[in-house]
């Protein structure tokens, strides 16, 4: 009876690992790049302004879940001094990394003695991934704020493939199929590339060798296509068909062409306006534009210099997914804006925005989370007193279990399960902060070794240990069969 029952024993304990195999991994990236938050820095050197004290807060508890990586609010509040007897208009700059797409108002709060500064955005280059969704590269994304600082301007982008104020043709195409049949809508035409630059908007479908060129739709019901041709008229001919090969041709369907002319800023202006993917009202990119003329500028700048590009890359074409796909690129965005001291006068000028760290899976069992707080623009200043830390972790990953800066930890009235940590420097440390966030107070071999796998096989890291947990089992359960065979 006893030899029997350490066979059920073994046996209940290899079910057992079997059904917890999943709990050791979960599908999906490994790996997701986040990237740095800053200090506000003075745009002119040698500022008189002393900040007297900073409150650096990251809120986690309300967390915001982006994409793989844990977002919180940052909020950082300073403390001005003009130490001098005459007043100062300061401009000041808050960079940091995001994508337009994704940009919200109300994310974003500036504010001086708690009235709300308005703020200009001004947009920058592509920042480049510095990881896969496998595995992390072992470069790390760095950031030169003040090479940055330097690169903000109001200046026009001067493109190669047209001037802005130039005028070119905007072709509007009303279809509609004349029964429930669907057509497929095509428009061919020929063009000298050198002569003569194309954009198009709602067609799907694109056939050119530099001359001859095929674009093409799908219409279900009555739809409107466009075409904006700079230089050089061209000629079009309309044809629809009922297949997707367009071999078979039908007339099952009416069109209307109309034409006007329009300068080349003001049609992309309102063609950003029509044709962004965002759907949130609340997007900086719809609430600011129209209301600000150095945003539009900078949008114009943007998309100006993205359809110069593809018209020098595309032999003079391009649609609107060579434009509008730019929303959605990790970049660079400043925001600048202007606050007034009075002689000898102090300001809490505050800076509130969401703040997403790196999220890495290749050395635990659960994604470590690491986020980086650049402190050097702070050296700007004519000088910098007391910095004070606060963190409020999330339920997911309540414990500090990496920090550049000793933190002191504290339990959360608020919420039992997650952890205050606060620190107190009476001056900047030598180094910019950066702290990582885990779900569990200590990382065990287990975590580490679990890592390794996630590390070494990706996406495909918990089919591997749930094949290594199966033939587990079936050793065990052999083992135990026999055990059960020799009693």
């Amino acid at each position: 009876m006893k030899r029997l029952t350490l066979t059920y024993i073994v046996l209940f304990t290899a079910i057992m690992a079997a059904f917890a195999a999943p709990v050791f991994a979960n599908s999906g990236p490994v790996f997701w790049q986040g990237y740095p938050s800053s200090d506000v820095m003075a745009i002119e050197e040698n500022s008189p302004i002393v900040i007297e004290n900073e409150n650096l807060v990251f809120d986690f508890y309300d967390i915001d879940s982006f994409s793989y990586s844990l977002r919180g609010k940052v909020t950082a509040t300073y403390e001005m001094l003009n130490p001098t007897q005459e007043t100062k208009t300061v401009q000041m700059a808050f960079p940091f990394v995001g994508k337009l797409d994704s940009l919200l108002a109300k994310e974003i709060a500036i504010s001086a003695d708690g009235h709300e500064l308005p703020y200009d955005i001004y947009i920058g280059d592509v920042v480049n991934s510095h990881g896969s969704s496998f595995q992390k590269k072992e470069e790390d994304a760095s950031f030169d704020f003040a090479s940055i600082i330097s690169t903000i301007t109001d200046e026009t982008y001067k493109a190669e493939n047209f001037a802005e104020n130039e005028k070119g043709k905007r072709y509007l195409i009303e279809v509609k199929p004349t029964t429930d049949q669907r057509i497929n809508f095509a428009v061919d035409f020929n063009f000298n590339p050198e002569k003569t630059k194309v954009l198009t908007t709602g067609f799907n479908r694109y056939e050119g060798d530099g001359v001859n060129t095929r674009i093409a739709a799908w219409c279900y019901e009555p739809r409107t296509l466009e075409i904006f041709v700079l230089g050089e008229d061209v000629d079009f001919e309309i044809t629809g068909f009922s297949d997707g090969e367009l071999e078979d041709k039908t007339d099952l369907f009416t069109y209307q062409l109309s034409e006007q002319e329009v300068e080349v800023k003001p049609y992309l202006l309102d063609y950003i306006k029509k044709n962004t993917y965002v759907q949130n009202d609340d997007s900086i990119i719809k609430k600011e534009l129209d209301k600000s003329q150095s945003y539009n500028n900078q949008l114009y700048n943007l998309y100006a210099k993205s359809l110069d590009q593809t018209f020098s890359n595309r032999s003079g074409y391009s649609s609107e997914y060579d434009l509008i796909e730019k929303e959605n690129y990790e970049r660079i965005l400043t925001l600048v804006y202007t606050v007034e001291f009075p002689p000898n006068s102090t300001k809490e000028v505050s800076v509130s925005y969401r703040t997403a760290g790196t999220m890495d899976n290749t050395k635990t069992a659960k994604p470590l989370h690491t986020y980086d707080y650049i402190l050097n623009p702070a050296k700007n200043w004519g000088d910098f007193k007391n910095l004070n830390i606060e963190i409020i972790t999330p339920q997911q990953a309540p414990y500090v279990v990496a920090s550049s800066i000793e933190l002191a930890r504290e339990e959360n009235e608020d919420n039992k399960d997650s952890y205050v940590y606060t620190a107190t420097l009476a001056t900047l440390p030598e180094d910019d902060f950066t702290f990582t966030i885990y779900s569990a107070e200590k990382i065990t071999l287990l975590d580490k070794i679990q890592g390794s796998l996630n590390k070494s096989f990706g996406y495909f890291a918990p089919l591997v240990i749930g094949v290594v947990v199966l033939i587990i089992v079936a050793f065990i359960i052999k083992a135990a069969l026999r055990l059960r065979k020799n009693y």
